[in-house]
C-alpha cells in the first residue's frame, strides 16, 4: 500500500469508517512498519488502537499491527501518568500561591472527552493564567524545581510570546507552558482576562482548577492549527470533532468569539482543512458559521497539496509559511506590518 492508501486507511478508521477501512485493507495490505510510523507522527496511535478496540476489530490491519498499536498506546498510558502526576505537583505549587489556572488543550480533553485518560497523547502541561499572575506563576514553578529559560532567551519570551516554557526536576523531566494569552498580539486581540472570567469549573485529581468554555476552546484549536502551519498532527482534529459534539457547543458562538479576537479568516482556513480530512466529522452548520474566504483559497492555491492528510505543501519552509501565515491575516492591510514583526521575531529567536 503507497503511503497516500495508507493515510485514506487512517483517516477511514479514525472517522469511524469500519467498513471503508476494511475495503482498503482488503484491496492492498499496509506495511505495519510504515502504517504504525505514520500514526505516530500524526500523533493518533492510541486514538487508531481504541477506534479499532471499539469496533470489535483489534485485528482487522492484522496481528503485526494490532500488536504495534497496543504497545504505543501502553506507552501513551506510563508517559501520561508520568505528566499527570507532575500535573498535580504544578498545580499544588500553583494554588499554595494562589493562582488558579486554566487547563489548556490535553490537559482537559483528556479529563472529559476521551473515555481513557490513554487515548490522547499529552506532549506537555498546558496551563493558562491571567496576564496579572504571569510573573508569580513562573516563579513559584521556579521555586519548586522547575527551570525556565534565562538571559536573552527568557527575555524573548517574555516579550516577543505569550508563553513560557518550563521543565520539571527530576529524572524523567515534564514539560510545562504558563500561558498568559492564546495567540499572537500582533496577530490577534484575545483579551486573556476575559477568557479567563468565561472559564468553567474543572476537577483534576481532587483539584478544583478551570478550563476553557467550548467556544473559547475551539476557536484556540482551530487558531493553534493555523499557529502550526496545518501540520499533519490529526489529534487537534479529534479533539475539535468532541468539542462540537458536548450539549453546549454552539458553531456561532465560537464564530463570534474568533470574530472578536481577529481570527474567523485563519480559522475558515482550519476547517477547511478539517472538512478535506474528516468530510462527515462535523457538521455544516461549521462550514456555514466559519466560511473560508474565497480570495484566502485562491491566494493559497499554489501551495495547496492533493495529499489526503495535507492542506499545503512545503509547510517546513519558511517562505511558504509566511505565505500562509499572510493569507490567513483577518485584515491583509496589515500585511506589510505583520512581516516587519516577524522579520524582527525571526532574528530574536
Amino acid at each position: 500500500m503507497s503511503e497516500r492508501g495508507e493515510a485514506r486507511l487512517l483517516l477511514a478508521i479514525l472517522a469511524g469508517r469500519i467498513p471503508r477501512a476494511e475495503d482498503l485493507a482488503r484491496g492492498v495490505p499496509p506495511d505495519p512498519r510504515s502504517f504504525v510510523a505514520l500514526c505516530g507522527r500524526c500523533d493518533v496511535h492510541p486514538q487508531v488502537h481504541a477506534a479499532l478496540e471499539r469496533a470489535g476489530r483489534p485485528d482487522l490491519l492484522g496481528a503485526e499491527i494490532e500488536a504495534s498499536l497496543a504497545a504505543a498506546r501502553n506507552k501513551v498510558r506510563l508517559d501520561n501518568l508520568v505528566l499527570l502526576a507532575s500535573l498535580s505537583k504544578a498545580l499544588d505549587v500553583l494554588r499554595a500561591a494562589g493562582v488558579r489556572p486554566v487547563a489548556l488543550k490535553g490537559v482537559d480533553f483528556v479529563h472529559r472527552l476521551y473515555r481513557s485518560f490513554d487515548e490522547r497523547t499529552m506532549d506537555d502541561i498546558d496551563l493558562l493564567v491571567p496576564p496579572s499572575d504571569r510573573d508569580a506563576a513562573i516563579e513559584a514553578l521556579e521555586r519548586a524545581g522547575w527551570t525556565a529559560p534565562r538571559g536573552l532567551e527568557r527575555t524573548h519570551w517574555l516579550k516577543s510570546s505569550y508563553e513560557m516554557p518550563l521543565a520539571s526536576a527530576g529524572p524523567i523531566t515534564v514539560g510545562c507552558e504558563i500561558h498568559w494569552g492564546l495567540g499572537q498580539e500582533k496577530r490577534y486581540a484575545i483579551d486573556a482576562d476575559a477568557v479567563v472570567a468565561r472559564a468553567v469549573p474543572l476537577p483534576i485529581d481532587g483539584r478544583e482548577v478551570l478550563r476553557l468554555d467550548d467556544q473559547d476552546a475551539a476557536a484556540h484549536l482551530l487558531l493553534h492549527h493555523v499557529q502550526h502551519y496545518f501540520d499533519r498532527r490529526l489529534k487537534w482534529a479529534l479533539d475539535l470533532a468532541a468539542l462540537s459534539r458536548q450539549p453546549a457547543f454552539s458553531w456561532d458562538g465560537v464564530a463570534a468569539r474568533l470574530s472578536e479576537w481577529g481570527g474567523r479568516g485563519a480559522a475558515g482556513l482550519a476547517l477547511a482543512h478539517l472538512r478535506k480530512l474528516f468530510p462527515d466529522l462535523i457538521d455544516g452548520a461549521a462550514a456555514r458559521a466559519i466560511p473560508a474566504a474565497s480570495w484566502r483559497l485562491a491566494a493559497t492555491w499554489p501551495v495547496r497539496s492533493a495529499h489526503p492528510l495535507d492542506f499545503f505543501r512545503g509547510t517546513r519552509r519558511r517562505a511558504v509559511q509566511l505565505w500562509i501565515a499572510a493569507a490567513a491575516l483577518e485584515r491583509p492591510g496589515d500585511l506589510a506590518s505583520y512581516w516587519l514583526h516577524r522579520r524582527v521575531r525571526d532574528r530574536l529567536s
